[in-house]
C-alpha cells in the first residue's frame, strides 16, 4: 500500500504542475504575443538505473535511491515555450505591430534588453515609442525610438524602417536567437537572454503595421485539457485517500492482534 501511496502522490503532483501551466496559458489567451508552455516530465528511474552504484544516484537533480518498478516517481523536469506563430489580428492602429515569422522586438528594460512579440505600443510624452509598461522600443542601433512630431503620422515598413510624416527616423531592432528555449521569461510576453545567449539581428524582418499577433493558445483545446487534467488530479487524490484509509485499517488490525 505504501507503494500505491507513493505512485498516487507523484501522479497528483505531476497533474498539479500541468494544471498550473494550462491555467497560466488560459489566463493569457488574450495577451498579444503570448506563447504557451508545456511541461516536461521524467522518471527518476532513468537517472538511477543508468548508474552502476546506487549511491551515485544521490548526485541526481532529484536524488532517489533504487526503487521497485511500481514506485517510480514522475517529476517535473522543466517547462518549454512553444514559439509557433499566433494568429494575426487587424487593429487598424498604427502603433500596433506584429511580427510574421521568427524574431522579437527589443525593449530597453530596467536591467538590460527585454525581448517581446507583443507589439502593442504607444507614444509617451516627448514622442518616445514605448510598450504598455512604459519600456522604450529600441532601434537597430540600440537607442530608444523617438518621433520628432508626436502628432505626426507614423509609418513603419515591412522591413522595420520608421517614418514620421514620411521623414525617416530609424529602423526597429528585430532579433532572433539560435536557442530560444534558453530565454528566461520576464512577464507574460517578454523574455531576457542569459549572458551566453547572444541576439542575432534579423536584417529583413516581416512586420505588419496595424496588426497584433494573438496568443498561440487554443482556448477550447486548453479548456478541454484543463478539465481532463483536473479529473486525473482528483482521481489521484481519491486514490491517496483510499490508500491512507487502508493503511489506517491495517494499523488498527495489527494493534488488535498484538
Amino acid at each position: 500500500m505504501a507503494s500505491g501511496i507513493y505512485v498516487a502522490m507523484q501522479g497528483a503532483r505531476a497533474q498539479e504542475h500541468r494544471l498550473e501551466t494550462l491555467s497560466h496559458d488560459l489566463a493569457n489567451a488574450l495577451t498579444p504575443g503570448f506563447k504557451r508552455q508545456a511541461a516536461i516530465y521524467r522518471q527518476v528511474h532513468h537517472d538511477v538505473t543508468r548508474m552502476g552504484d546506487p549511491n551515485q544516484a544521490m548526485g541526481v537533480h532529484h536524488p532517489v535511491r533504487f526503487l521497485p518498478e511500481d514506485r517510480l516517481p514522475v517529476l517535473l523536469d522543466d517547462r518549454y515555450t512553444q514559439f509557433e506563430q499566433g494568429p494575426m489580428r487587424n487593429t487598424g492602429n498604427d502603433l500596433d505591430l506584429a511580427l510574421n515569422g521568427e524574431g522579437f522586438f527589443v525593449l530597453g528594460g530596467p536591467d538590460g534588453p527585454l525581448y517581446t512579440r507583443n507589439g502593442s505600443f504607444a507614444l509617451a510624452r516627448g514622442g518616445a515609442l514605448v510598450d504598455q509598461r512604459g519600456f522604450p522600443v529600441l532601434d537597430d542601433a540600440g537607442k530608444p525610438v523617438v518621433l520628432p512630431n508626436e502628432q505626426g503620422r507614423l509609418r513603419i515598413s515591412q522591413q522595420g524602417d520608421i517614418f514620421s510624416d514620411d521623414q525617416p527616423v530609424g529602423r526597429l531592432a528585430v532579433v532572433r536567437f539560435d536557442d530560444p528555449q534558453a530565454l528566461l521569461r520576464a512577464g507574460d510576453s517578454g523574455w531576457t537572454a542569459p549572458p551566453a545567449l547572444a541576439p542575432v539581428p534579423i536584417t529583413v524582418p516581416d512586420i505588419k503595421q496595424g496588426h497584433l499577433e494573438s496568443a498561440n493558445v487554443n482556448v477550447v483545446r486548453t479548456m478541454v485539457e484543463l478539465i481532463k487534467t483536473n479529473r486525473i488530479f482528483e482521481l489521484n487524490t481519491r486514490a491517496l485517500q483510499a490508500y491512507k484509509a487502508m493503511d489506517d485499517q491495517a494499523t488498527r488490525e495489527v494493534g488488535r492482534s498484538s
